[in-house]
């Protein structure tokens, strides 16, 4: 039954969501919606919902009759606030945000705190002030758009949209991978593809050991060719003419004492 009266509503479906939610599958008739799922939820297994609009019930009836949940599985649920625009309804505070959270066995109640805690982790080191993350900003002169990714780690941050559009109206992506050589792979592989395809580097901030050049090819950061001397040899010259102008009217001095 859920199933089928919650298909309208995509995992894409952002501008929906009222509230979230969370319980135990009371049967395995409910499948995901998460967007590469689609599984069935097994019975009495901890599944989390976005609570929408039903269409089918009139605007006369109460709150909570109007409203209908549609299903994910946990990892399910975390991709899918992951992604989409930046200004869709997502998951802060599983304690207050979470309906049912106080019904929970304890252990998953620890579970959903220390997993959405990695999230907020994930995000502040992915922001736009983050010390931490590396990030490329291109944009696409012709068809006024940009495009922006962030690396910190094993992660990424995709960040893209209109130029004349307001920057709460952008599409994001987040990505976790299985070490740091593969979410660096992504990150520059991603960057080379929109060169290729007319973006033009902007801006590039944060430590790495790459440099990204226009034709989208990565190379090591030369060295400095000043020698590293250079400046102990300019003290040593000063020294050299504060000592002989010091020495300069001693030598003077000497000379009037003897005549």
């Amino acid at each position: 039954m859920a199933s089928t009266t919650t298909a309208a509503a995509g995992d894409n479906d952002d501008g929906t969501t009222i509230s979230f939610g969370c319980d135990y599958a009371k049967s395995s008739n409910a499948k995901c919606h998460g967007k590469n799922c689609d599984n069935e939820i097994s019975k009495e297994t901890l599944r989390l919902s976005r609570l929408i609009p039903n269409p089918f019930i009139p605007r006369s009836s109460t709150r909570e009759e109007q409203l209908m949940p549609v299903y994910y599985h946990v990892q399910c649920m975390i991709s899918y606030l992951r992604s989409g625009n930046e200004k869709k309804k997502r998951i802060t505070d599983v304690t207050k945000d979470l309906q049912g959270f106080i019904d929970l066995k304890k252990k998953d109640q620890d579970k959903l705190k220390k997993l959405f805690n990695y999230e907020e982790k994930l995000q502040g080191n992915l922001s736009e002030t983050s010390t931490t993350a590396s990030t490329t900003y291109l944009e696409h002169d012709q068809e006024k758009k940009y495009w922006q990714i962030s690396l910190d780690k094993k992660s990424t941050k995709t960040k893209y949209g209109l130029l004349n559009e307001a920057d709460s109206n952008a599409i994001i992506l987040y990505k976790d991978f299985s070490n740091q050589s593969e979410a660096k792979k992504y990150y520059q592989t991603k960057i080379k593809e929109k060169l290729k395809n007319g973006y033009t580097l902007k801006k590039q901030t944060g430590e790495t050991t790459d440099n990204q050049t226009s034709d989208g090819t990565t190379r090591k950061r030369k060295q400095s060719s000043t020698p590293a001397k250079a400046t102990p040899a300019k003290r040593t010259k000063k020294q050299t003419t504060t000592v002989a102008t010091r020495k300069q009217p001693t030598r003077t001095a000497s000379k009037r004492r003897l005549s």
